[in-house]
C-alpha cells in the first residue's frame, strides 16, 4: 500500500461505500486517472451512461469532493485523490483503490 498523504481528505467508510456503490462511478474515476480534464458528456461516453445520468454521478462526486471542475466546464480529480503519473489508483487515505481493472 502507498503511504498516505497527509494533506489527503479521508472520507468515511461510509462515503467510500456511496462513491464505490456504482460501476459506473470506478468508470468515471478510471477515466478522470488516465485523462483529467474531461467534460460531462465524454465522461458519460466512457462510463457507458447517459449524460443525465452522468450529470447525478459527478454531484455525488463533487459533493464528496473527489472530483472538481476546471476552467471550461471540465472535470478532473481533486488534487488530494490525483494518482502519481501512470498509476490507475487513487488513495483515499485508509483505502487505497486500485483501478486498473474493470469493476465485475
Amino acid at each position: 500500500m502507498s503511504e498516505t498523504n497527509p494533506t489527503t481528505p479521508v472520507l468515511s467508510e461510509s462515503q467510500v461505500a456511496s462513491l464505490l456503490a456504482n460501476p459506473a462511478r470506478w468508470r468515471a474515476l478510471r477515466a478522470l486517472c488516465k485523462e483529467p480534464g474531461l467534460p460531462v458528456n465524454e465522461l458519460g461516453r466512457r462510463m457507458g451512461i447517459t449524460q443525465n445520468a452522468t450529470t447525478k454521478h459527478v454531484k455525488l462526486m463533487l459533493k464528496l469532493g473527489v472530483i472538481t471542475t476546471m476552467y471550461g466546464r471540465l472535470y478532473t480529480l481533486a488534487p488530494a485523490y490525483r494518482p502519481t503519473s501512470g498509476k490507475l489508483e487513487i488513495d483515499f487515505g485508509h483505502c487505497l483503490l486500485r483501478l486498473d481493472r474493470p469493476p465485475s
